[in-house]
């Protein structure tokens, strides 16, 4: 094989090295976020909990004003119960104190309801709470790999850049730009091997003149297809 065919082969392999690593982390970012995305979900189911507890402990205390309202007129009321001297206005009041009273009874039973249901709403907040600091930690676990993959390839992206710039430069420079056009054109595969007359890039068989030509190993032979740089 020719020198120049052996330094490019080389070149090669650290240039798909380097798309392999840079996209590697081009795609990082992309899973870093879908992880954090998985705590959206539970974050959500835990803040409406958080929001109906919010509702209920409202609806508890505003039960909590007309109980005490209605008490307070119950008072009131008997007091000008006492004072009155007429029986069909002592049985007015004492039907409005009843009146009152009834109310209050059926307001003690939904604040009852209430506070059963805060509590179901308590244990659905640990419940839920459980739940997101879990996926937290395995988000966390995950995150703190997609870090370190992270720094890992660009270390060897730094380093595979710095050996591609090292041998780049016994490479004459006609000849590496040829190199660079024809990977940058064929997605990573610049040279490939002649495998009995077929080009293994393109998969199509050369003239007998080219098959001859990458046999010799006199000068760099192309493939009458494809373009790419042959060797046997």
């Amino acid at each position: 094989m020719l020198p120049e065919l052996e330094q490019l082969l080389v070149i090669q392999d650290r240039d798909q090295k380097i798309l392999t690593l840079k996209s590697d982390l081009e795609r990082l970012p992309r899973e870093e976020e879908n992880a954090k995305l998985r705590l959206v979900g539970d974050r959500t189911s835990k803040e409406k909990i958080e929001q109906e507890i919010k509702e209920n402990e409202v609806a508890i205390k505003s039960l909590e004003l007309d109980i005490a309202t209605r008490s307070d007129t119950i008072s009131k009321l008997k007091v000008q119960q006492f004072e009155t001297r007429k029986n069909d206005e002592y049985q007015a009041i004492n039907h409005e104190i009843e009146r009152y009273q009834k109310d209050i009874s059926s307001l003690e039973d939904s604040e009852i309801e209430l506070m059963e249901k805060g509590e179901n709403l308590s244990s659905d907040l640990k419940k839920a709470e459980d739940t997101l600091q879990s996926t937290q930690d395995i988000v966390d676990k995950e995150i703190k790999i997609i870090h370190e993959r992270r720094t890992h390839c660009q270390g060897q992206l730094d380093e595979t850049t710095k050996e591609r710039q090292s041998i780049s430069t016994s490479i004459h420079p006609d000849l590496l730009n040829e190199f660079e056009r024809i990977f940058s054109s064929k997605k990573g595969d610049a040279i490939t091997e002649l495998d009995k007359g077929i080009c293994t890039g393109c998969h199509m068989k050369v003239t007998p003149a080219t098959a001859a030509a990458v046999r010799a190993s006199k000068n760099i032979a192309h493939c009458d297809q494809c373009g790419r740089m042959l060797y046997s």
